[in-house]
């Protein structure tokens, strides 16, 4: 079978790197997500799921990875790859919560796994990934400044990566160790307002091939419709190019129009629309 089902990271990244790092903004998440795993962070106590499609032993011309809680992304599935690919997942006992990936490639795998399995397909979000074109700051911002995210901000930042991540309906994690490896690595930045209070703030990702991920963004509700998110997404956004990132890219959720326009504004572009379906029990 052309599909390779392994939970070692290494082992993808030797057989994928080099095809997902072909479009490294494409496959932003797959990316990264390599990187994270290298680093000793995880998720969830449960082992990862990566496959790779081979019709050699040298050449991959598929990817998918899963990190639980987390849906199954779809990275690269060729089409003649596509009911290999469930063939594999059902011959490794893959439990799979849903999958993510670009929407058509979506619509084709849930197709082709829904059959006899007594579940339905449940889209969760609809996504839009931007790329960075030319960065445009708000001119003038709101009152107050950016700064790196301290020691002394970890209780704050768990607090509200907690609530983005309630709010956004997204699995949880655990946001402490993400919100400690983040500030140590000077990648998490706080809006101060004029009074030096926290408003919002940003996080990315460590670039892979290139590319940083910003994610999340968080505003507490009283503090919207200020500019503030806007305003950390911009200095964000200069500290990746700063400190080295050659592009920057972002998810936004298409329900939310607020976001997309304000990302827009400030430089971003679209790219490809994304679907999360969730697989559950068919009411019928």
């Amino acid at each position: 079978m052309p599909w390779h089902l392994s939970d070692d990271v290494e082992a993808f990244a030797d057989h994928t790197w080099d095809l997902l790092a072909r479009d490294p903004t494409e496959q932003t998440v797959a990316l990264s997500i390599v990187e994270s795993l290298r680093t000793g962070h995880r998720w969830s106590e449960v082992a990862p799921v990566f496959g790779w499609y081979a019709d050699d032993a040298a050449t991959a011309r598929g990817a998918v990875c899963m990190t639980p809680p987390f849906e199954l992304l779809l990275a690269a599935v060729p089409d003649d790859a596509m009911a290999a690919l469930v063939d594999a997942l059902r011959a490794g006992r893959v439990a799979l919560p849903g999958v993510n990936g670009v929407v058509a490639t979506v619509e084709r795998f849930v197709e082709a796994w829904l059959p006899g399995t007594g579940l339905r397909a449940r889209t969760v979000f609809e996504q839009r990934l931007y790329a960075l074109g030319t960065l445009r700051p708000p001119d003038p911002p709101p009152p107050g400044r950016a700064r790196p995210a301290t020691d002394a901000d970890v209780e704050l930042a768990t607090r509200w990566l907690a609530a983005f991540q309630e709010e956004a309906g997204v699995p949880s994690t655990d946001v402490e160790s993400y919100a400690r490896a983040s500030i140590a690595d000077r990648r998490l930045l706080l809006w101060d307002d004029e009074d030096g209070a926290p408003v919002s703030l940003a996080g990315r990702t460590p670039p892979a091939a290139g590319v940083s991920r910003l994610a999340p963004v968080y505003t507490p509700q009283a503090c919207r419709r200020r500019g503030y998110g806007e305003a950390v997404t911009a200095a964000c956004t200069a500290d990746a190019l700063d400190r080295g990132a050659e592009h920057v890219v972002l998810f936004t959720d298409l329900a939310n129009p607020t976001s997309n326009a304000i990302y827009q504004r400030i430089g971003y572009r679209p790219v490809s629309d994304r679907r999360v379906v969730r697989f559950e029990a068919s009411d019928g």
